[in-house]
């Protein structure tokens, strides 16, 4: 989970921006407590007019533990996801990081540019005290960094060359354990890599997987394929269960003859003029009988619930961190605070962090009552970039309803837009 996280100079974000998790204690079930002591906001809810940056933050949490986990393998390659503010591009991105992993807490800084990590540091709270990990700092072009290494790992002499060898300076040190093999004695690399790559997840989650493969692979695990027939069944879709079909496909004769031209690999061509195809029918239910619906004929909105039951189980049954994008989209409103619900009050440390515009959250007891779940972004109109408030930062009196404040303004982050008429004459 995470606790805390700053970003400067990134996309839409100049100024330094922070997002805090951190709740006071156990006050409802939005909470939990990740280690002892600490209680922290399992959901996070990011609003504002379009354009304000509200996705901007969910892909900056997203690059700075891309940033931890990725190697590179060419030191010319470029950083992709550095991508700084336009009046500040030849500025450093400068991130940090305080998270969570097997209940230990770690904390990252790291400033970097297209070409280059400058500094980033790493520490951890093995034994609730703060310990160093490791520091970095950009010495050179084609020269070796300057690593220095925390005692507490333990790490020989001949591992800590071997790290510093294979760190290239375009990725972290801690993503050396993915492309190089090294003793034992880097234990703690790997199961803090593994834990980040398992765990934490790109915004929407694995976006190239295909709601075909996504029901096919919950379908071969029953615990899985329980889960989704009854999210499906309680989500009021007329939908009993589903089940893998294989499907005819028509192939233009035209088609089929260019691709037998084409200069590919046969298996490619194979696939592309494949007769059949796999996909999902839907057993639905009526009076007069149960009948199927293929998943092509599902509403959008069916669909994009589908997708996101994914990141739910996976957040309801083990500690995951997911970030959503526009969640709300497609979903009638009961269903998406259905869905929230369930997350809400079936896991215990997994986080759930949002992009909605889904207003109407606001006026849920559960939300007004812990308005620190709650950013409202705002687009600075003197410099363009964007401003992020808690929704516990204004000084509302506990009375007063989050949702009329922010519907009539008191709150900010919402378009201005001006008069109903328009005139086209000069």
């Amino acid at each position: 989970m995470i606790r805390d996280f700053c970003v400067k100079n990134y996309l839409s974000i100049r100024d330094k921006q922070e997002l805090s998790f951190l709740a006071k204690g156990p006050s409802s079930e939005l909470v939990t407590e990740v280690a002892e002591g600490v209680f922290l906001y399992k959901l996070g809810i990011l609003y504002g007019s379009n354009a304000s940056g509200k996705s901007n933050m969910l892909i900056a949490l997203n690059e700075v533990f891309r940033l931890l986990v990725l190697p590179k393998s060419d030191a010319t390659q470029r950083i992709n996801g550095s991508i700084p503010f336009v009046h500040t591009k030849d500025e450093p991105t400068e991130m940090h990081v305080s998270f969570y992993a097997n209940g230990i807490r770690y904390d990252y800084d790291v400033r970097f540019n297209d070409k280059y990590i400058l500094n980033e540091a790493l520490y951890y709270y093995p034994n609730k005290s703060k310990s160093l990990f490791y520091e970095r700092t950009f010495v050179g072009d084609n020269v070796q960094a300057e690593i220095k290494f925390g005692s507490s790992l333990r790490l020989f002499v001949k591992t800590q060359e071997s790290i510093r060898e294979n760190t290239l300076n375009n990725h972290s040190v801690l993503s050396v354990c993915r492309k190089a093999a090294l003793k034992e004695d880097i234990a703690q690399f790997n199961i803090l890599h593994r834990w980040i790559m398992e765990n934490y997840h790109d915004v929407d989650g694995d976006v190239e997987k295909g709601l075909v493969e996504i029901l096919k692979d919950a379908y071969s695990n029953p615990k899985k394929r329980k889960f989704y027939n009854i999210m499906l069944q309680k989500a009021d879709l007329n939908i009993l269960e589903y089940r893998p079909i294989v499907e005819d496909r028509h192939i233009p004769v035209e088609f089929s003859e260019r691709i037998q031209k084409e200069n590919i690999p046969e298996e490619m061509k194979e696939a592309l003029l494949k007769s059949t195809s796999d996909s999902v029918a839907f057993i639905n239910h009526s009076i007069n009988g149960d009948f199927e619906i293929p998943l092509k004929w599902q509403s959008k909105g069916t669909q994009k619930y589908i997708r996101i039951l994914e990141a739910l189980y996976d957040m309801i049954t083990s500690s995951h961190v997911y970030y959503l994008d526009e969640l709300g989209e497609d979903l009638h409103y009961d269903l998406l605070y259905y869905y929230l619900n369930v997350f809400i009050f079936n896991s215990e440390k997994s986080q759930l962090i949002i992009t909605s515009q889904e207003t109407t959250l606001l006026s849920q007891d559960l939300i007004n009552e812990n308005r620190g779940v709650v950013w409202f972004v705002e687009k600075n109109k003197e410099t363009a970039s964007s401003e992020y408030s808690r929704g516990d930062s204004f000084g509302l009196h506990k009375n007063l309803s989050l949702y009329n404040s922010y519907r009539i303004g008191r709150l900010g982050a919402k378009p201005e837009l001006g008069s109903i008429f328009i005139n086209l004459e000069d």
